[in-house]
Formats: C-alpha cells, sequence, structure tokens
C-alpha cells in the first residue's frame, strides 16, 4: 500500500513538473511574438547576455532574495528611452532558517533615462510580514536598526504613507523626499499595487509578484513611462 501512494506522490509531481515545462514554452511563445509586435528585440535568458543585468544591480529589487532569475527579456524604444521588459524571480527565507520559503515572480519593467541621477529608493506597499521580520531581526541584533533606512513618510499624504513603504538610503532620505513631490504621490494614491525602484539613470516598475501576460504587459510599460516622467521632472 505505501509504495502505491508513494508511486502516486512521484506520479503528481512529475506531472506538476511537465506542466510547469509547458506552461513556460507556451509563455515565452506568447512573449517573443509580443516583443516581436511592438518592434522590440527577445533573449530567452539572462544566460544569453550576462553583461545586459550588470547595471540592474543598483535597483533594489535585483539585490533581493536569493536563487534569483531572469528571463523572458524585451529590449527596444520608447519615447527615446531604452526599455526591458522582463520576468525576473527571487526567494525569500524564512527568518531563521536556510530553507527557501517564498518565491516571488513579477514582471518588470526597467527604464533607463539618459543625463538623469535619480537617488536610489525602493517603492512597495506595506505588508505586515516585512515588519514582523525586520522587528525580529532588530531584536536579534540591536545595531540593524541603526544600518536600515527609515521608512520615508509624508505627514500631508496619510493614504500614501500608510498604504506604502517608502525607503532611500541612510544618506540621501532628503533627495528621495524631494523627488516625491505631490504629483508623484497622488500618482501612486492613484495606482495601488504599483512598485518602483530607481537608481542612477534606471527606473524599474512591476506589481509584486505578479507575472503579467503580453497584453497585460503593455498597461504596466505605459505606467512606467508615465512614472518616469513624472519622476524626471521632478529630478530636474
Amino acid at each position: 500500500m505505501e509504495t502505491y501512494i508513494g508511486i502516486g506522490v512521484l506520479s503528481c509531481f512529475v506531472l506538476i513538473f511537465i506542466v510547469a515545462i509547458v506552461a513556460g514554452k507556451r509563455r515565452a511563445r506568447a512573449m517573443k511574438a509580443f516583443a516581436e509586435s511592438i518592434g522590440f528585440s527577445y533573449m530567452p535568458h539572462a544566460e544569453d547576455d550576462e553583461e545586459f543585468l550588470r547595471p540592474f544591480s543598483r535597483l533594489p529589487l535585483f539585490s533581493l532574495g536569493r536563487e534569483r532569475d531572469v528571463w523572458n527579456i524585451m529590449t527596444g524604444k520608447v519615447d527615446d528611452y531604452r526599455v526591458a521588459i522582463l520576468d525576473f524571480r527571487y526567494s525569500h527565507n524564512t527568518a531563521g532558517r536556510q530553507t527557501i520559503g517564498e518565491v516571488l515572480t513579477q514582471t518588470v519593467v526597467v527604464l533607463d533615462l539618459p543625463q538623469q541621477d535619480i537617488p536610489t529608493f525602493s517603492l512597495r506597499p506595506h505588508r505586515r510580514k516585512d515588519e514582523v521580520g525586520k522587528n525580529l531581526f532588530s531584536a536579534l541584533i540591536p545595531g540593524l536598526a541603526e544600518l536600515t533606512p527609515e521608512d520615508i513618510d509624508f505627514p500631508a499624504h496619510p493614504v500614501f504613507s500608510d498604504y506604502y513603504l517608502l525607503h532611500g538610503t541612510r544618506k540621501n532620505e532628503a533627495a528621495v523626499r524631494s523627488l516625491f513631490r505631490d504629483d508623484v504621490i497622488e500618482y501612486f494614491e492613484n495606482h495601488k499595487g504599483l512598485c518602483a525602484d530607481g537608481a542612477g539613470t534606471l527606473i524599474a516598475c512591476y506589481t509584486r509578484g505578479k507575472e503579467l501576460s503580453p497584453q497585460n504587459a503593455m498597461p504596466l510599460l505605459d505606467q512606467a513611462v508615465e512614472v518616469s516622467k513624472l519622476l524626471c521632472a521632478a529630478n530636474g
């Protein structure tokens, strides 16, 4: 009896693995067709051009977690911006353990803005588990609080401050505050769930843990362009 149960469990894992492979190949074909339809080039995997990802390391998103992977990469130009649309996956470890915990996959739009020097920032919705993890590590490592950037709040915009977690670095809070003018804050209040990172000439937009279909990637691209224009205007 136990043998049959083991075979059944193994068969389920094999079936799930096969379904995942088939779905991945189908998505790759769809993303390639979408890239061609908007005049972008397509690269199946970042391993095909490791130099391509090097500039992205400045963006906070691309330093999160472990087991990071990038694939289905589309590159082109929109409004004189160099654009990359890609799938990005990373894993979070559970607190105090070496095992892989939550795995997050999201479609990300990255814009390269010539002549800009955006202060490094990360904007994403508040999550209770993030606060719990931060408090836990602060208790275990008392000096951690002095090294971790504080959440940047705006008293004049309580809706934004309650919903979003905005981080800069320990040294650039004033620059990030100047970047998030009223019109920038209001944009994100009207597009709750939209996340953004910035650093140097790069701005990335995504929805946390959301892998988009080709049809839904276009609205994200439009939002990324709108955010970039707002931030460029604020940055001078």
